[in-house]
């Protein structure tokens, strides 16, 4: 007959050892959570003592430090300002404002589209005859995407109600085609300013700016934490000041890399030659819209007033 087996330890040891194991991984987590906690009141201390306190020993920022902030300051504000306009680019019929039926009655048959196109895929699963699909939407029933589009879309629905041997209908046929073509050109002309000159500045704000921003915040806090450990160091005790003066060496050394790292950034965003080009990419895509209208509207000029007269002679002169 075997003998029973040995023992483990007894429960309480076990629930010991595993709450000690426990702590002893959270101990680096809560030290480093104790130490953010309490750089945050330091911060805050010294910026109540510098705000409300009156004159205080503050560390002054190098020259050419200011002259970054206010360079890249200028530069996030370029960038801001453009965004908002540049941002139209990136909307529908910005150009124009949609009769709200008609807005209403292309939200509703894309949604009633979707509905019978999902209704018609689920019948397909279940192996049953679906809804009938229905009749594709023509140009007719779509919202406009541009003014020019609007124009060329009144010009050919005025266009069916008349005679067609006459020279308005002739003219409102020409007029039409000549917004299509403008109407095209300006969506051309959108794409292209989103690709070459909305997206890479936003992208430029978002990063090359965005990490200088966050730099110059770093810098302010621990700019903070310096000037604590300076003040710390001057009140602190006979035996605390080794201690304390290492601190502050410490936050001296942190001070001055925030300071060289953020002056680095900002140069990058100061001497970043991409604002430039993107503006360059902008005006030549203009330039191509605004020739293709002119080219457009150049090319029908001349047909409407020659129309203009042969109406005015069939006026005067009735068959």
């Amino acid at each position: 007959m075997s003998g029973a087996p040995p023992a483990g330890p007894p429960v309480t040891q076990q629930v010991t050892a595993a709450f000690s194991s426990i702590m002893t991984r959270l101990q680096p987590v809560g030290n480093t959570l104790g130490n953010t906690l309490s750089r945050g009141v330091t911060q805050a201390q010294q910026y109540a003592k510098e705000t409300f306190g009156g004159p205080s020993d503050v560390t002054e920022l190098p020259p050419e430090y200011r002259e970054l902030e206010e360079k890249v300051d200028h530069v996030k504000a370029l960038h801001d300002n453009f965004l908002r306009v540049a941002k139209n680019y990136t909307y529908p019929h910005y150009d124009w404002d949609p009769p709200m039926t008609e807005s209403v009655s292309d939200l509703w048959g894309n949604v009633t589209e979707r509905a019978t196109a999902l209704a018609a895929t689920t019948a397909k699963a279940a192996g049953v005859s679906g809804p009938p699909q229905p009749t594709p939407r023509s140009a007719k029933d779509e919202i406009p995407r541009s003014l020019s589009h609007a124009f060329s879309r009144a010009a050919v629905v005025s266009a069916e109600g008349l005679n067609q041997e006459e020279p308005l209908a002739a003219a409102l046929r020409k007029f039409a085609a000549a917004h299509e073509r403008v109407g095209n050109a300006r969506l051309k002309q959108d794409a292209e300013a989103v690709a070459k000159f909305y997206q890479p500045f936003l992208t430029t704000l978002n990063q090359t700016i965005g990490h200088a921003m966050k730099a110059r915040i770093h810098v302010r806090t621990v700019r903070l934490n310096y000037d604590a450990a300076r003040a710390k160091l001057k009140a602190a005790r006979p035996e605390k000041v080794d201690v304390t003066r290492s601190e502050m060496e410490a936050a001296e050394d942190e001070f001055v890399a925030a300071v060289d790292d953020a002056m680095g950034k900002m140069k990058v965003v100061v001497e970043n030659p991409e604002p430039l080009k993107n503006l360059a990419d902008l005006v030549a895509i203009q330039l191509s819209y605004f020739k293709e209208a002119y080219e457009a509207l150049a090319d029908l000029a001349p047909e409407i007033d020659e129309l203009q007269v042969t109406n005015e002679a069939l006026l005067r002169n009735p068959q």
